[in-house]
């Protein structure tokens, strides 16, 4: 019998000791931070990038199709799901847009994409964006597009 209750009991399993939170988010910390880079002291922590694949500077041309008006603006970067443009009037953040972008692999095939306005690009105008979904032909021409664009740059 005591063999069987013991099957029956719960397994307890002590608790996980809880991770300290390193992110300080009082003010001592943030003068201390501006005190350092005031002093000219560089800045301690290791930033890591967040995209999936890294933006390439890159200058195409890109159709904007916003309702009614078109623009035709030049990339100022570019990467398989994302870009940004450094001119022109900004969309509101939050907007979709329908874009057509102009590879020189297939300049008569345009690749059309959807995207999602992420903020101006700086105080001058501009956009940045980020695909929504961008079909695998689509992701395929960008990246042998980028791949490929250093070895075509070095001759």
């Amino acid at each position: 019998m005591a063999a069987h209750s013991a099957s029956i009991l719960p397994l307890l399993t002590p608790p996980k000791p809880k991770a300290r939170d390193r992110r300080d988010r009082s003010d001592a910390a943030l003068v201390g931070l501006y005190a350092r880079l005031s002093a000219g002291q560089p800045e301690r922590r290791k930033f890591r990038e967040r995209r999936a694949t890294p933006r390439v500077p890159v200058e195409l041309e890109c159709e904007e199709v916003n309702g009614d008006s078109r623009y035709v603006r030049l990339t100022t970067d570019l990467s398989t799901f994302g870009m940004s443009t450094r001119h022109g009037p900004t969309p509101a953040t939050g907007s979709r847009l329908a874009l057509k972008l102009f590879l020189p692999d297939e300049p008569m095939a345009p690749l059309k994409l959807n995207a999602h306005v992420l903020g101006s690009y700086d105080t001058g105008g501009g956009m940045r964006l980020k695909f929504l979904k961008p079909s695998l032909d689509a992701v395929r021409r960008i990246h042998k597009f980028l791949t490929l664009r250093p070895a075509v740059a070095a001759l």
